[in-house]
């Protein structure tokens, strides 16, 4: 496929879903000055395909793991994405979701400075494709990465190439210099932020065309998604009005990358690679994009932008266009690539 040539996809019609078994949560250390407490979903399928690897989601830079299984029929990527015969796992990083933060996420944010950067996470990552390849019995693993979590994915893939068969960067950011984003992620970062439901809205908002939210995205699905990770923030509740901690690793990282710094290296990024964003992302530009996909090394690489559809594709009425892109790029391996996915 020439570079910059959007793909198309035929179906409007979400996988009726019913080879998936329900998500589990594991729990894995990751090695750093003192461990860290991780914690995984794990989403299985009934019946295995034994030419689809295994499969890690890896979130941005404000909801951790659930983003990826909200508990409504239609919104699961990891369900999507399992019903095809693969295991489908989804990290929540340090400070996220259900991963254990330690001090930095107990004390005021102010005492400490952001947490969870790419330096810090990737040993998460690190850990996590450990436990799965050990559990799969497995050489290599498919890896995919949303927003801040595309920038992770594509650290690890470029440093550990022989773990990746194929890497997927959704909504990446990779170094235009937008000055908005500079003084958002520049200012005053503590160890973590508070997010309400009103913030949660006006950053998806913010990022879609001007006029009505609801030809996007449906009415309720921010206050369920706001549900899914505010839960698991035992402090939550202590807010007013109600919020969760958020770590502000992922938010200074991505101020360099706005400042015009690339954190990672497109040109080690050698196993077929596919960049996807929608279409009307004013993050994840076209421009921005483009010149990621130029500087990639593979030749094997793809480029899709979805109409309509926001930062926040995943959770979107034409969620299905992304997870369909995702399942045709991640299709079954044949010959030698197949053989390459078990250890000897």
């Amino acid at each position: 496929m020439p570079l910059g040539t959007p793909c198309c996809v035929d179906s409007d019609k979400l996988v009726a879903v019913s080879n998936v078994i329900e998500t589990r949560l594991l729990r894995t250390l990751a090695q750093a000055t003192s461990p860290v407490e991780l914690a995984i979903l794990e989403k299985l399928p009934v019946r295995r395909d034994a030419r689809l690897p295994p499969m890690l989601l890896l979130h941005g830079a404000t909801f951790g793991a659930r983003l990826f299984d909200l508990p409504r029929p239609g919104y699961s990527l990891m369900t999507q994405l399992a019903s095809s015969g693969r295991p489908v796992y989804a990290l929540d990083v340090r400070g996220f979701g259900s991963s254990i933060g330690g001090r930095a996420m107990e004390e005021p944010p102010s005492c400490n400075p952001p947490f969870a950067g790419v330096d810090e996470a990737i040993d998460d990552v690190v850990a996590a494709v450990d436990i799965i390849l050990a559990r799969q019995q497995a050489a290599r693993l498919d890896l995919v990465g949303f927003s801040w979590g595309a920038l992770l994915a594509a650290r690890f893939a470029g440093s550990w190439p022989g773990r990746i068969m194929r890497l997927a960067l959704y909504a990446p950011m990779y170094a235009e210099i937008q000055s908005a984003w500079l003084d958002r992620t520049t200012a005053n970062l503590g160890a973590y932020r508070m997010v309400s439901l009103a913030h949660l809205v006006d950053r998806w908002n913010g990022d879609l065309p001007a006029g009505d939210p609801c030809l996007y995205r449906e009415d309720d699905i921010p206050e369920l998604l706001f549900e899914a990770i505010s839960s698991l923030d035992p402090r939550a509740s202590s807010h007013m009005p109600r919020a969760f901690r958020c770590p502000n690793g992922p938010l200074a990282d991505l101020g360099r990358i706005r400042g015009g710094r690339p954190l990672f290296e497109p040109g080690k990024l050698t196993m077929p690679t596919l960049v996807v964003r929608g279409a009307d992302d004013t993050s994840s530009t076209d421009a921005d994009a483009l010149r990621l996909l130029a500087q990639i090394a593979t030749p094997d690489k793809r480029y899709c932008a979805i109409a309509p559809g926001s930062h926040f594709l995943c959770l979107e009425r034409n969620r299905a266009k992304l997870y369909e892109s995702l399942n045709a790029f991640f299709a079954p391996l044949d010959g030698k690539r197949n053989e390459d996915l078990t250890l000897p």
